[in-house]
This record gives structure tokens, sequence and C-alpha cells, in this order.
């Protein structure tokens, strides 16, 4: 079995140590990009110990000074959540994500977006900056974000933040559900059932795009 696997299969079972253990000697020792990505993902999801995590942020942080993108981008995510022993900083974490998206790293667009949009940042510091929010979150979404696609297409349906478009909103609504994001489908049914409009051109256009992302994905690896 391939140490990735073996990783996974800890990480399945609920033995997060071991699986930490196989994927850090794989993220450290063979630049694994894969194992990297599932280490982020144990950290989003709680399942690093404190210790764990400022291992993980020493390493990532060596890394992000070689320009490494996803580990930029893991640096910037730490201080905006403030995980384990790292405090959260807003202005640190715009620094981080700003320089990861010059990489193409699609989960900063999403999350440098969201704070410009919604300004969680302002009482540290970071100015929101819808225009630029937006801007980001529909770069993410047209390059393969799932997640961008869904954050900007519920918020041009529920006209809070930004201006509402509901042809923008069916748009990458349905982009996010084509690429298979649960919460869109969910979201995408009760638009439709709110909505009575003629969004067949919104639809083609987001079916279009979601096929020339699919075909990128054949030559380049996308997470």
């Amino acid at each position: 079995m391939a140490s990735i696997e073996l990783g996974q299969s800890n990480l399945e079972r609920g033995r997060n140590e071991a699986a930490y253990e196989i994927f850090m000697d794989l993220a450290q020792n063979d630049l694994n990009d894969d194992a990297l990505y599932a280490l982020t993902k144990m950290c989003w999801d709680g399942k690093l110990t404190a210790e764990q995590l400022e291992k993980f942020y020493e390493f990532q942080n060596a890394s992000s000074s070689l320009g490494n993108g996803y580990a930029l981008f893991n640096v910037g995510l730490m201080h905006e959540k403030g995980m384990g022993l790292i405090k959260q900083d807003y202005k640190i974490a715009v620094q981080y994500y700003e320089k990861a998206i010059k990489h193409e790293v699609m989960d900063a667009y999403c999350n440098l977006g969201s704070i410009y949009v919604l300004g969680t940042g302002m009482e540290q510091g970071v100015p929101r900056n819808v225009e630029r929010g937006a801007e980001l979150l529909a770069v993410g979404a047209n390059e393969g974000s799932r997640q961008c696609a869904y954050t900007l297409g519920s918020l041009y349906g529920k006209g809070e933040f930004i201006a509402q478009d509901l042809k923008k909103a069916f748009y990458f609504l349905t982009l996010a559900a084509l690429a298979k994001h649960d919460q869109a489908h969910r979201v995408l049914h009760i638009f439709q059932v709110t909505h009575k409009g003629d969004f067949t051109e919104q639809f083609e256009a987001a079916e279009r795009q979601y096929w020339k992302i699919e075909s990128m994905r054949r030559l380049y690896k996308c997470i």
C-alpha cells in the first residue's frame, strides 16, 4: 500500500497521530502535494493538536519563504483562523493570501475574496473592498474553485454585501452545482422555486465554463 493511502487509511480509522506522521514525512521529504493537502484538511477539520499545528506552521512558513504557493495559503489560513498557538491576525493572513493568489492557489482566491467582501478583517485594520473581493471570487470560480462559485453565487443571490444580481447568482450557483458542491444544489433548487425568470443563457454559460475547467483538469492537477 502506498504511503499516502496508508495515511488516508489511518485517518479514516480515527488514528490521527499516525496519519499526521505519515503525511508530514511525505510532505517534508517527498514534497508530496497530496500529503500537504491532507494535512491542510486535517488542520481545517480540527484534527491536529496544538503541537502538531505548530510543527506544521513552522514547516509551511519555511516552505513559503521558497515561494511555495500552497504553503503561503496555509500560513495565511492559520493566521486567519487563529489555529493552535497562532494568534488570529487578518493583516498577516491577507498578506499571505495575496502572495498565494500569485501562484494561482484557488483556495486563496476564496478566502481572500470573502475577507474583502464581508469585511471580516475590518476590526484589525483590513478595509472592506467589495469590488476586489467579488473580482477574486469570480476569478477563482471561473478557474475551477467550486467554493468560490458557491460563495459568489450566494452573495449575488442575497444582495446583502454586494448588489443583488439574480443572473450572476444563477450562473455561479450552477457552476458550483455542476462541480458537485452539495450545498449549491440545495440553494439552487430554492433559487429556482423563488425566482421564476428565464436563466437559460446563464445555465448554458455555466455549462460551457464547467467543461472548459474539466478539460484543463485533464492537463493539470487542480486541488
